[in-house]
């Protein structure tokens, strides 16, 4: 019964794997198609690109991950983990780049390591309050682009974005969070820790992860400021579309990194501010330059940590 039992949960693992398998190969034919059909029109675009345009870009893009791993060191010292610069810098940036590996097992093994002797057990809890942290963020940053939105959405959206914040950050309140803690711990058979931070931590935590996003908006804004005229007072709309693509990306399971599912989202939103066709390149340089600054980071770290191990 055993062994039947052991049979069924591998069937059903190869049934999700390959169901995200067409998810993924069906994301990324539906993009290719969308760019197949404006083919025509954006030769002229990307002649507009600019290397100055693309290097301010990586600069702020790099800028906002480095942001976010100073936000990540200061959650981790909340829970007492402490680890060198360099080592700490070469885990968190690892492990950024385990968002393209399925199963991001190893990668996960790294940060777990550069905090050693504390417990898995509180390096999970602190990556769990990250999530929240960084998540609570996106969609402050996301509600607040549609707030700011220069004549794009209906008034009744634009008044409700506003409402979305606030419930956001009541969801950071001690007692909600830990209700919320307490259901996931019990479904998952673990008891609920005590040590989670105050509403006034979660507040400067989250206020944190929303630095790292405002760069990294910056970052797209810049590239389609490259590509053509951008609506005057439209910056936190773009950051906002941003995250709104980084979220249905980071939802997106089945899409290592959320690629292919970030560009959709972009492709779809940012038309709404910018030609469509500024909007495809923009998107699909994005990703060039995101994996291009993760790179870089996690080599850099990685390079003076192992020199500094010597």
């Amino acid at each position: 019964m055993e062994k039947n039992r052991n049979q069924r949960k591998r069937d059903t693992g190869t049934r999700r794997k390959v169901y995200r398998l067409i998810l993924f190969a069906v994301t990324l034919g539906a993009v290719a198609w969308f760019v197949g059909i404006n083919a025509g029109k954006l030769s002229g675009y990307a002649c507009r690109i600019e290397a100055g345009a693309v290097l301010l870009a990586f600069l702020a893009i790099s800028a906002g991950y480095l942001a976010r791993f100073a936000a990540w060191t200061r959650l981790a010292s909340f829970f007492g983990l402490h680890a060198p610069i360099m080592r700490g810098g070469r885990a968190y940036f690892l492990s950024v780049l385990g968002r393209y590996i399925p199963g991001k097992l190893g990668l996960a093994l790294i940060r777990i390591e550069a905090y050693r002797p504390q417990p898995p057990e509180k390096i999970a809890l602190a990556t769990g309050t990250e999530l929240i942290t960084a998540l609570s963020a996106a969609l402050i940053l996301m509600l607040g682009g549609i707030a700011s939105a220069p004549g794009i959405f209906p008034v009744w959206l634009k008044w409700t974005a506003p409402a979305g914040i606030a419930v956001t950050l009541a969801l950071l309140s001690p007692p909600v969070l830990h209700r919320i803690a307490g259901t996931v711990f019990r479904l998952t058979g673990r008891e609920r820790p005590e040590d989670l931070p105050g509403a006034i931590s979660m507040l400067g935590l989250t206020a944190l992860y929303i630095v790292p996003g405002l760069l990294q908006g910056l970052g797209l804004y810049v590239l389609l400021l490259s590509l053509g005229p951008v609506p005057a007072g439209s910056y936190l709309t773009v950051t906002g579309a941003y995250y709104t693509a980084g979220l249905a990306g980071m939802l997106a399971v089945f899409a290592p990194g959320g690629l292919g599912v970030r560009e959709g989202i972009l492709m779809l939103v940012l038309p709404l501010v910018v030609p469509r066709e500024s909007a495809i390149i923009a998107a699909l340089l994005l990703r060039l330059v995101m994996l291009a600054a993760e790179l870089s980071l996690a080599g850099i770290f990685s390079a003076l940590a192992a020199r500094g191990e010597k």
